[in-house]
């Protein structure tokens, strides 16, 4: 056992029900494409919407495997076998419903494994075919020899994952530093994932498989930077960062400056027809947004919802979703999750002091109106904040209060 905070039955467990999954899944898809070209509707749902719900569903099941068999310490399903099959299907999704810490994380797998370019490739053309915006991930793929067309100028997340292209950056002219910049980078990793529970998650979460820092590994192998004082540490990959200890030398990266996202406040939008009094507190740029949010909450399905909206971070399956949703109202938190999501308001672990934080609130409002800061209260162990105009009588987003601090 690598993570001795893993229950072992558990790890065995989803091993043994996700992979005979993934033989199912593989197995209708095939059948459902057959039908597909002979006009035969299987389902209520047209047969390229099941097609591409299963593969994401075998993204979902990969992922998992990953990490119980690594956190486990055995290999079930070889780790060329698993990224070979990851390639496969996510080339087919959208990135979004894959998820970028998803994607991250077999990209870096590739590299511990040492595999051809050739390999890494189809993922590389995904990037720029979806013209995904992200330096760390052109930083990795150009140090691997795979150049990107797409230009990037910003990171598609930046906690804690612009530290990470900053290590990729220093490891260029400076090995010694990178070393000291790769430990602090893993002494704060669930800290800076605070925003999705991770620094609890070994404690609270029932289905806790392990939070490994596969880009990590993966650019301590890549740059030639020494992890050896991370041997030990049970979220960083340190048996597969030397998986495979061929003589990799990394190309040239050209080094970016990430450009300063302008906001454009001066939007044309119907405002929230569902439910005006929002309108107080929430910007206008994000109005048309939460306005969807509420109509498809109680229009489209789970399914649709939990995909569309992302949520696989906060629930991992949509099932989990849909029964959390069966046992109270939690539109009002879904709406804070994706104003979080959209930057507006600041998320942060419970034990953190607001004040360290407070520099990092976002505007979004005309600069002309005088601004306070109010508190969402959610029933978990973060806080949440954002800006507002100080007129606004706003004292709470369906179950969810709001305070002013």
């Amino acid at each position: 056992m690598r993570d001795t905070r893993c229950s072992t039955k558990f790890l065995e467990i989803v091993l043994k029900v996700k992979i005979p999954h993934i033989t199912k899944l593989k197995s209708e898809i095939g059948v459902l494409e057959e039908c597909e070209k002979k006009g035969i509707q299987r389902y209520p749902k047209k047969n390229v919407e099941v097609i591409y719900n299963n593969k994401l569903g075998l993204t979902e099941d990969f992922t998992d495997i990953l990490d119980a068999q690594y956190s486990l310490d055995r290999i079930d399903i070889g780790y060329e076998e698993l990224f070979d099959l990851f390639v496969e299907y996510a080339t087919h999704l959208k990135f979004g419903d894959i998820g970028y810490i998803v994607f991250l994380r077999f990209f870096s797998l590739g590299i511990m494994l040492e595999l051809g370019k050739d390999k890494l490739k189809p993922l590389v053309d995904k990037l720029d075919k979806d013209g995904i915006d992200d330096i760390l991930l052109g930083y990795i793929a150009e140090g691997y020899g795979l150049k990107r067309t797409f230009k990037s100028t910003k990171f598609y997340r930046e906690s804690p994952y612009a530290n990470a292209a900053s290590i990729c950056e220093m490891a260029t002219t400076d090995k010694e530093k990178a070393k000291e910049m790769l430990k602090e980078y893993m002494k704060n990793y669930l800290k800076a994932h605070s925003d999705m529970g991770w620094p609890k998650a070994a404690k609270e979460w029932a289905d806790y498989r392990g939070l490994w820092a596969y880009e990590a590994a993966a650019i301590s192998k890549l740059f030639g930077i020494d992890d050896s004082e991370l041997k030990d540490d049970m979220n960083y990959p340190y048996d597969l960062a030397h998986y495979k200890n061929g003589d990799i030398t990394a190309h040239s990266i050209e080094i970016i400056t990430p450009v300063k996202e302008e906001i454009n406040l001066d939007v044309e939008t119907n405002g929230i027809t569902n439910n005006r009094e929002l309108e107080a507190i929430i910007p206008p740029i994000f109005q048309d947004r939460i306005n969807e949010l509420i109509s498809d909450y109680s229009t489209i399905s789970d399914n649709e919802f939990w995909t569309k909206y992302n949520l696989r971070e906060v629930w991992f399956r949509c099932e989990e979703f849909s029964e959390d949703k069966k046992k109270e109202s939690m539109l009002g938190m879904l709406i804070v999750f994706e104003l979080v999501e959209l930057g507006y308001v600041l998320q942060i672990d419970w034990k953190e002091d607001f004040d360290d934080y407070k520099d990092e609130l976002r505007n979004y409002w005309n600069k002309d109106i005088e601004m306070k800061t109010v508190s969402f209260i959610l029933d978990n162990d973060q806080q949440y904040y954002a800006l507002v105009p100080t007129e606004s009588k706003v004292k709470s987003i369906y179950e969810i209060s709001v305070k002013d601090i």
